[in-house]
């Protein structure tokens, strides 16, 4: 193999990659990038984790065709360090040679027969929508996703194609948050598929980079996503997901809305002082007023009033400080609306938007008790 690629181009790719390449995998050939050098000016590079496969296909000047598979948190490290500029390489022996003017590196190659084979992608998309889009719904639901819950069927989000619509939902139990945003159906796809966190994060960050239409489809249990030259495989779980609908259907009569950026800002200073095991706020509303508050056995307490749209029956509750955080941090409107019930019912809050727009967000907490 010899080529030379441009070491921005490669760079964002090599990237992409490190968030699912297994750096701490048993199995040695999954820590490997394989680079394929093609006739025709182009290189793809394939990783994976046996559960989530990445291969991007990036232009390159190839003089002589071959495939290498070397360590690709090493091969990311070397290409970072180097200036833009066109990168030389050569397979020579069992070493790949790098080079860029008077840098050189060789780096030790691993047999690609060992690396494992991606699912193969067949058949049409099924549906489509644009990528900041889907980038913007991936951040609306990735940080409701539990990292550490037993029960396996929660450590993803479900993801339903509608007629018109793509949905996401993610629960850690504790809370719910789902977006719904304008999509175009291609085709039939199975309804309530559960895509995994790690999955799902890498789709955000493929959808982020770039312009183009995000496109998926479901086949033998896996979801294939393209984003232009890029293309992502995930093995999906069995989709045992709690009946969201059910939380979602919340009768709080305590309506009210208030600027995002004040609230957030409220509730950082006073979770200064909110105890380290709990993270508790105390709301207590009442007629045109919203007082935010926290107290710490040792170190004190802190209260902050802020002025609301309200004029309804007072109430006190308590909630975790960074769950209201993680969904004010994307909101993404100067106001959102709150829907409160009873001390120990769940919140209902939701982004503030002009009549018409299409865009769905709901996001469901669950109270905590006031001592």
């Amino acid at each position: 193999m010899k080529t030379i690629i441009d070491q921005p181009t490669l760079i964002r790719e090599l990237s992409l990659l490190q968030g699912i390449i297994e750096k701490k995998s048993t199995l040695e050939a999954l820590a490997n990038v394989v680079l394929s050098a093609h006739d025709g000016g182009r290189v793809t590079l394939i990783g994976t984790d046996l559960e989530v496969g990445y291969k991007a296909t990036i232009p390159a000047t190839v003089e002589q065709p071959g495939t290498v598979a070397v360590d690709a948190r090493r091969l990311h490290d070397i290409v970072r360090r180097m200036p833009p500029g066109n990168i030389s390489f050569v397979l020579d022996g069992e070493a790949l040679r790098i080079t860029m003017e008077k840098i050189r590196f060789r780096l030790a190659t691993h047999d690609t027969e060992d690396f494992p084979t991606l699912p193969r992608r067949e058949g049409d998309p099924t549906g489509a929508l644009d990528g900041p889009v889907m980038a913007d719904m991936v951040r609306r639901v990735l940080f409701a996703i539990t990292t550490d819950d037993p029960r396996y069927s929660l450590a993803g989000a479900l993801w339903n194609l509608e007629e018109d619509a793509l949905e996401l939902v993610a629960t850690d139990g504790h809370r719910l948050s789902l977006t719904r945003r304008p999509a175009t159906r291609l085709g039939d796809l199975a309804d309530g598929i559960l895509v995994p966190r790690k999955a799902l994060a890498e789709i955000g960050k493929l959808a982020d980079d770039q312009q183009n239409e995000v496109r998926f489809w479901v086949e033998n249990g896996t979801l294939f996503v393209t984003v232009g030259d890029r293309e992502l495989s995930a093995r999906l779980q069995e989709p045992k997901f709690p009946d969201y609908r059910k939380v979602l259907e919340v009768d709080n009569d305590k309506v009210f809305e208030i600027g995002t950026a004040d609230l957030k800002a409220a509730i950082e200073r006073v979770a200064v002082l909110s105890t380290e095991q709990s993270h508790m706020i105390r709301l207590d509303l009442a007629p045109e007023r919203l007082v935010v508050s926290s107290r710490h056995h040792v170190h004190g307490d802190a209260v902050e009033e802020l002025a609301v749209e309200y004029d309804g029956e007072p109430l006190e509750i308590g909630f975790n400080a960074q769950y209201l955080l993680d969904f004010l941090g994307v909101a993404g409107t100067e106001k959102i609306r709150a829907h409160l019930g009873e001390p120990m019912s769940q919140g209902l809050f939701e982004p503030v938007r002009e009549e018409g727009d299409d865009r769905v967000d709901r996001y469901v907490v669950m109270p905590m008790a006031l001592g």
